[in-house]
């Protein structure tokens, strides 16, 4: 089995050959299969709390889904904290500022922005380098939302590119969360844990 190290190189290495042209063409089928999971998880019959992320680099993009969304749902993003812990906040207004933290990854401003505790969340839209099928996620290696969504009970859904879904298992220890389900462009995986 390769190591979680040689995989993140994989990924990476075959993330970065997608191009913006095919990126963006897989964003919006990922954010048509997003549509259906958000109608299963039932965000039409009640407003429902989910988190999401500001895609960094070349990570599959959830933004489409999150605007579409934006009157039935209330959407939280992610913010490391002092003590590199993740906290979410709900953006307050449209104009409601964003900064960069030291990954150059674009977070809410804790000034325009409402803390919410992940435990109130319905779902989370999370992002990986790799998954596999039985809801395995490879990070970039800091366990970031690993920490974060230890205990969490509502709905696990990570996102990526066809690519990055693995056609073996995934190296995985005991802390490591496990999606529910996996949404590409192409399918979306209820996993088998």
């Amino acid at each position: 089995m390769l190591s979680k190290n040689v995989w993140r190189s994989k990924m990476l290495e075959t993330r970065s050959q997608l191009g913006p042209d095919k990126a963006a063409e897989f964003n919006r089928q990922i954010c048509k299969n997003l549509l259906f999971v958000f109608a299963e998880a039932g965000v039409s019959k009640t407003r429902q709390t989910w988190a999401s992320y500001k895609s960094f680099k070349w990570e599959a993009d959830p933004n489409l889904a999150v605007l579409e969304t934006f009157e039935i749902i209330d959407w939280a993003f992610p913010r490391l904290n002092e003590c590199d812990l993740l906290d979410f906040y709900i953006p307050q207004k449209s104009d409601a500022l964003w900064v960069k933290n030291k990954w150059g990854i674009w977070e809410p401003d804790p000034r325009t922005s409402k803390k919410i505790e992940i435990k109130n969340f319905n779902g989370i839209l999370v992002p990986g380098l790799a998954f596999d099928k039985q809801g395995r996620r490879l990070g970039y290696g800091k366990g970031y939302y690993d920490k974060a969504l230890s205990g969490f009970k509502g709905l696990k859904v990570g996102i990526s590119y066809s690519l990055q879904v693995a056609g073996e298992s995934l190296p995985n220890e005991t802390n490591d969360v496990l999606m529910d389900l996996v949404v590409t462009e192409s399918e979306t995986i209820k996993t088998k844990h």
